[in-house]
């Protein structure tokens, strides 16, 4: 029988290859680059991005009933609401819709002087408290092993049907004003993530240390908004169901101020959700030596996250793989770092990137650090409101997407999952390889018990 470690350059060479048959058929279209993302109320409202190559006055129809992509047979039908032309090599359009209804699908195709695009199409969140899955993790590379395995990450994703992704900061490799490495993120997001019946999965997007180059790009290449009259600062909430809300923070910005006063006011305002995340690129007390702490962030919301009951914290950038116990700031004895272990009120910190980059030592753990390790790498999160006398809950599994072997060989973990089908998305797909430490098994759960 053969193992996964035994594998070696195959898979690569297959995820390359898919890659590259799926770019020559995009080159092919007027429209490519396919994006949804959230930053609003995602229960009514959804924003569609694209890159046009070609054709003149694009029109996005879309309704709730799959029509075989004809413009004709869609409800509605909607001209771009913002172009930004000419930015990052691309040509982008975005169609921000509202008033939409909760927990549909919803198709969509863009029909312009040239062509029709092919049919994609996305879900809304539910307004209620519904069970739902998602993804999140950080930190992809533009060449390499560590754009493969971001490729990896990618596909498997696209194999777990989340209902979105969190992603915390870091797309590409520099500081994020290459016009080529944009374009190879967004053609490897919209043909790897796709699935198969051509369900886009919407992505929240959170500023990281290699978009620094450009402090407005994701406001530019996403359309999320940004904060006063500065398009630099760039945070957002989103939430939906008074059951679940992100606060997305920008960790590369100053903090002091408005944005910590912005963190507080809206901390207040979903006090009463269920569950309450928030997700910013660089972790207060990285896991690894080789980054530095962020004392400045923890003194800033540490103790706003405590007070206003934040259940789950997503950071990224030192390319590991890390969860916390649920902690609380202290300085009373038995604290480390300002941290001290708290089940019933702490919240878990979860992250530190390696969607794709190359995966570092885990060598800076704390006493709080309920596991870390060193693997490219997805959270993959069960959310599940209360039912039928259960209190309310989230399973978080670390999903291991590619890691190196003894010979330093980076062996990717996408190709043996079976994909989920619609449905299918709390089912654990066969194939799949999951980090599991004792005594907890594969499985973390919030709140957190022994």
């Amino acid at each position: 029988m053969q193992t996964r470690s035994a594998i070696e350059v195959r898979p690569l060479l297959r995820s390359a290859l898919l890659a590259t048959l799926l770019f020559s058929t995009a080159a092919l279209a007027e429209t490519a680059r396919f994006r949804v993302v959230w930053s609003g109320d995602p229960s009514t409202s959804a924003t569609i991005g694209w890159d046009q190559l070609e054709g003149d006055n694009p029109v996005l129809y879309y309704g709730t009933k799959d029509v075989d992509g004809d413009p004709e047979k869609f409800e509605h039908s909607m001209k771009p609401t913002r172009n930004v032309p000419n930015y990052r090599g691309m040509n982008n359009m975005f169609v921000r819709l509202e008033n939409l209804e909760a927990d549909q699908k919803y198709y969509f195709v863009v029909k312009d002087s040239q062509q029709v695009s092919y049919q994609f199409w996305f879900r809304t969140a539910p307004d209620k408290p519904k069970a739902f899955t998602f993804v999140a993790g950080g930190d992809t590379k533009s060449y390499g092993s560590a754009l493969v395995a971001g490729r990896e990450s990618n596909m498997m994703t696209r194999k777990l049907r989340p209902l979105f992704v969190l992603f915390s900061g870091d797309f590409n490799s520099g500081s994020g004003l290459s016009t080529g490495r944009w374009q190879q993120w967004f053609d490897d997001w919209f043909l790897l993530t796709t699935t198969d019946d051509n369900r886009l999965t919407p992505i929240v997007p959170v500023h990281g240390n290699h978009e620094d180059g450009d402090k407005t790009v994701l406001h530019n290449l996403f359309d999320v908004p940004y904060q006063g009259d500065n398009q630099e600062n760039i945070y957002f909430d989103t939430a939906f169901g008074n059951f679940f809300s992100i606060l997305a923070l920008n960790s590369q910005i100053k903090a002091e101020g408005a944005q910590t006063e912005w963190l507080e006011k809206n901390l207040k305002k979903y006090e009463d959700h269920t569950f309450k995340v928030a997700a910013y690129h660089k972790p207060f007390f990285p896991h690894t030596t080789r980054k530095r702490e962020n004392q400045h962030l923890y003194d800033l919301w540490a103790n706003l996250f405590f007070t206003h009951g934040l259940d789950l914290s997503f950071d990224a950038d030192s390319h590991i793989s890390k969860m916390t116990f649920p902690i609380r700031p202290s300085d009373e004895e038995g604290s480390h770092m300002g941290f001290i272990r708290d089940d019933k009120k702490g919240t878990m910190y979860i992250g530190e990137g390696s969607w794709g980059a190359g995966p570092r030592s885990t060598d800076d753990l704390k006493p709080w650090t309920l596991r870390a390790g060193a693997f490219n790498q997805v959270k993959w999160l069960h959310v599940f409101p209360e039912q039928d006398g259960k209190p309310a809950r989230i399973d978080i599994r670390t999903v291991i997407t590619a890691k190196e072997n003894e010979a330093g060989l980076m062996i990717p973990y996408s190709h043996e999952v079976v994909p989920l089908k619609e449905g299918e998305e709390f089912n654990i797909p066969e194939g799949i390889e999951l980090f599991n430490t004792e005594p907890y098994g594969d499985v973390i759960t919030y709140p957190f018990s022994e």
